[in-house]
């Protein structure tokens, strides 16, 4: 996808998903009504964003393309200069992708341009390195002074026999996002689910090296998305995470002891968590070799 643009990444956005959503015959209150369901707005959240001056979050973004069965990047990408050629795998590298200044990230795959080395210029995206990974940002964004224009972008999961990062999966009904992006700025990919079913849906599509579980879902705990995760693997490490082990002593003993899963209590600093991860995944490797 060609990435050269001026147009502010907010108006990209917005015009995709008005595009795609006038293709299903929508009329603009049809419009809103809809982004409000999926997404959980207001009617005035909801308006704010599609008339700019409210910024989209990644995970909204997300969540709003699987509902219409696209991938994320067909909202990110301006429709204006698509090239129809498919950038062979060979040339892409993985990176991060910023929306904002917060912890909206996502994974992608891009192809570097050439380097924009003043603002006179403003491409659609820009991406700079940092220590050993690539993260993308607006092309407006200061600190992308310096940094190479993207000239192709692809949003998923990061390609296991091209990466020799790990890919985690992050289940929290509240913090997913967060947590997601805590274990990214560690140096690992983590993908993140706030809900059970988002989770084990994904299980037959993607090659997760190790899961972190908040215990608490709501009024439940996680023991009956462990016993399907154990269903497809009994080695892949499975940490659980609980700032309430004395309420659930009982259940959890049960876990560690016929589950195998680690315990680490709440709140833990991303550096011990992303440590512990790395740990238990090289252990369970050892074993099966």
């Amino acid at each position: 996808m060609q990435m050269t643009q001026n147009k502010p990444t907010t108006e990209i956005i917005n015009a995709n998903i008005r595009t795609h959503l006038e293709q299903r015959g929508l009329a603009e209150s049809q419009q809103v009504s809809l982004i409000e369901e999926v997404l959980g707005l207001s009617a005035s959240q909801t308006y704010r964003k599609l008339n700019g001056s409210s910024q989209w979050q990644l995970g909204q973004l997300e969540k709003l393309a699987q509902y219409l069965g696209l991938p994320t990047s067909e909202l990110l990408v301006s429709q204006d200069n698509r090239r129809p050629v498919r950038v062979p795998d060979a040339d892409l590298i993985p990176a991060i992708l910023h929306l904002t200044d917060h912890t909206e990230e996502a994974h992608c795959w891009i192809q570097l341009g050439d380097v924009v080395q003043d603002d006179s210029i403003s491409p659609l995206l820009l991406a700079r390195r940092q220590g050993d990974s690539w993260h993308v940002y607006p092309g407006s964004h200061d600190r992308c002074i310096n940094g190479h224009e993207v000239t192709y972008l692809a949003v998923q999961p990061p390609k296991r026999a091209n990466n020799k990062r790990l890919l985690v999966a992050v289940l929290d009904d509240m913090d997913a996002d967060i947590l997601a992006a805590v274990l990214v700025r560690q140096g690992l990919f983590a993908l993140p689910y706030e809900s059970p079913s988002e989770l084990l849906a994904a299980l037959p599509h993607e090659e997760f090296d190790a899961f972190v579980l908040d215990w608490v879902l709501g009024d439940e705990d996680c023991m009956k998305v462990i016993e399907t995760i154990r269903q497809r693997s009994s080695t892949v490490p499975i940490i659980v995470l609980t700032g309430h082990a004395e309420e659930y002593e009982s259940a959890l003993q049960q876990a560690l002891r016929i589950q195998g899963v680690y315990y680490i209590g709440k709140p833990t600093p991303g550096s011990i968590l992303a440590l512990q991860i790395t740990n238990v995944v090289t252990a369970a490797h050892d074993l099966e070799v």
